[in-house]
């Protein structure tokens, strides 16, 4: 099993839950989607989570990923559906932009919901050279055993974007923001721990029998 990202400080911390948790069977790279560090026909099965929404090109990285599966070999990218359907996320944006005007992103720009739209990104692994392709929406909730004011540290820590825009403003507004994104929230909140409904689509292909992926 072999785990890649680009950001170093994530494989730093997907190596450091591995030991912690005992396990031993993983290979961890530091590496840009475009540019996978593993010859052809590696692996059986290849598999992006939450991640693909954020591919620089990304019929680019679609077929690298393709390449180092073997033929008839699996593929399939996590994303998210529409901000309406993952308050995680969308709960403080949205809060945030009445302070902060937020800035007009193209509409294929790296971001969260990228590939929100059904059929989206099904449409470019087809284009990448994939067979099979299928979707399919999957409801979840996001639980752990924090308040609701450990949710808005552990927001703040996990968005370099969200801390930048409240660089920008006083104590005051923070405050604000604070209280106003904590009330909104309160209701995944009643029981104790955090309990917050999210979606995504799941989109699988397969890599063609007889000839490698497009270019």
């Amino acid at each position: 099993m072999t785990y890649t990202d680009p950001a170093a400080g994530m494989v730093r911390a997907a190596r450091e839950e591995a030991k912690r948790r005992g396990l031993s069977n993983i290979q961890f790279h530091q590496c840009p989607v475009e540019q996978i560090p593993f010859a052809d026909d590696s692996f059986d099965v290849a598999v992006s989570r939450l991640s693909a929404m954020f591919f620089p090109d990304v019929l680019s990285g679609l077929r690298e990923v393709l390449r180092v599966v073997k033929p008839n070999g699996v593929v399939s990218f996590l994303v998210w559906t529409g901000k309406e359907f993952n308050p995680f996320f969308s709960v403080v944006t949205e809060i945030l932009d009445r302070f902060v005007q937020a800035e007009l992103e193209e509409e294929d720009a790296p971001a969260a919901f990228r590939f929100a739209a059904p059929g989206k990104l099904a449409k470019l692994l087809q284009q990448a050279g994939a067979t099979s392709v299928t979707e399919r929406v999957f409801e979840f909730s996001i639980e752990a055993p924090i308040t609701v004011e450990q949710f808005w540290e552990l927001r703040t820590e996990m968005s370099d974007t969200f801390r930048n825009k409240l660089a920008r403003l006083v104590p005051d507004q923070v405050a604000a923001i604070k209280y106003t994104v904590q009330k909104k929230m309160a209701s995944y909140f009643k029981t104790g721990a955090m309990v917050i409904p999210g979606q995504v689509l799941l989109v699988t292909g397969r890599r063609p029998e007889s000839s490698s992926s497009a270019t």
